[in-house]
């Protein structure tokens, strides 16, 4: 993978290092929060990739460089979920919570919340984001994000209660 981004030009042909730099820096967080959003390494594997592709070509541009790929990560997996997540919800429609949760079952009962409220939380509490950040990422408002939070939140509590 290495030698393939070395060879990358970029459009403008003088940042390539740069690219090249952030993307090293910046490839683990972003299949870390795109497995956190899907459930899935295989999926957040092409998720990262794809979001990294699509910033290539407007990399110079960017003020914010790290935000439009947080963005960019969270609106494919969102895509993703639009297109997989029916089949996927129907599947676990059956469990039952766990009595006793580790860190697997804590995550399932995660990825059974409706995206947006589980964008919301995988971003503030794993990802260490502002609630500011959070609305500039999913394209909403600072009052829409508190409102996830909760929701998901209590979601949470009920479905991990004994």
């Amino acid at each position: 993978m290495d030698r393939a981004l070395e060879e990358v030009p970029n459009p403008s042909g003088d940042g390539t290092a740069s690219f090249v730099t952030f993307y090293r820096a910046e490839y683990p967080g972003a299949v870390r929060l795109a497995h956190a959003l899907t459930g899935s390494a295989e999926a957040a594997e092409d998720v990262a990739q794809d979001a990294f592709a699509r910033i290539l070509d407007r990399f110079d541009g960017l003020e914010s460089p790290g935000g439009y790929l947080r963005t960019t990560v969270v609106n494919l997996c969102h895509d993703r979920e639009r297109r997989h997540g029916r089949a996927r919800r129907l599947d676990r429609t059956g469990t039952e919570p766990a009595l006793s949760l580790g860190a697997s079952e804590v995550f399932d009962v995660l990825l059974r919340l409706p995206y947006r409220q589980r964008a919301v939380l995988v971003l503030r509490y794993w990802g260490d984001r502002t609630e500011a950040e959070i609305a500039r990422t999913l394209g909403c408002r600072p009052g829409t994000v508190k409102t996830l939070a909760s929701r998901g939140l209590g979601r949470l509590r009920k479905e991990m209660a004994p």
